[in-house]
């Protein structure tokens, strides 16, 4: 049987001589694993369909349960991701989080489009604020929305020294003081990058780096995956 999906390449590995085996976050089917028969012999048609982040048209055959790519249509390369460190793990990072939240055969649109659209304004502009804006849409369709609000507490306005708590979620006040001790900075990263009001003041490459850093320890508290580029992209992130 052969179908077509629109896809994005998030991971692919060698398999035999010359073959690779991809992982696809489609539209229409959610993640899917596919073979790429002789992608890795010089001259392949088919090599740009397992590069990183490459997004297509894919025609796939299926033979009981495996899939097997016959064609692919190249939507976008977002090339210029490759030619920059930091939007190349930046862009990792978000494959990585797709390929942890997402269950084979569970079809997600939502998350689908935020991920194009997210590649899309890393080529573009500013790589770390389009990935946390994407990583705070990916923990709430996944169900760990934050709380980025007032105290979770006692609903005082956050200001001076406040705390985040990976179990809740959610940020609190000194008073309150629950969890381990979060920035103002970090907070409103968050908010900005989550499109609420913010503090524009406090925004800055170490609020960026600690607001990564906070949502990947509190995905790894709820999942328990690390998210291997992420760690990366905070180091890079944090030495640069």
């Amino acid at each position: 049987m052969l179908y077509k999906t629109d896809a994005l390449v998030l991971r692919a590995a060698d398999y035999g001589e010359n073959d690779k085996i991809i992982t696809l976050f489609s539209l229409q089917y959610g993640k899917i694993s596919a073979a790429l028969k002789g992608v890795k012999k010089a001259g392949a048609k088919l090599k740009f369909a397992a590069q990183p982040f490459c997004f297509a048209e894919f025609v796939l055959a299926k033979k009981g349960e495996h899939n097997t790519v016959t064609s692919a249509s190249l939507t976008d390369g977002f090339y210029p991701l490759r030619e920059d460190i930091g939007k190349f793990y930046a862009a990792a990072s978000l494959a990585g989080i797709c390929d942890s939240v997402l269950y084979d055969g569970i079809v997600n649109e939502e998350l689908f489009l935020r991920a194009v659209n997210a590649l899309r304004e890393m080529c573009e502009g500013d790589e770390a604020e389009a990935l946390i804006s994407f990583f705070l849409k990916a923990l709430e369709l996944s169900g760990y929305m934050l709380s980025l609000g007032s105290c979770a507490g006692c609903g005082a306005e956050l200001s001076g020294r406040i705390f985040f708590d990976l179990e809740s979620g959610c940020f609190y006040c000194g008073e309150c003081a629950r969890g381990a001790g979060a920035s103002l900075s970090t907070l409103s990263v968050l908010r900005k990058c989550a499109g609420m009001p913010y503090d524009a003041a406090l925004i800055g490459k170490d609020g960026k780096n600690r607001a990564l850093k906070l949502l990947h320890a509190y995905f790894t508290a709820k999942t328990d995956v690390r998210v291997r580029a992420l760690a990366e992209y905070i180091a890079l992130s944090g030495t640069a």
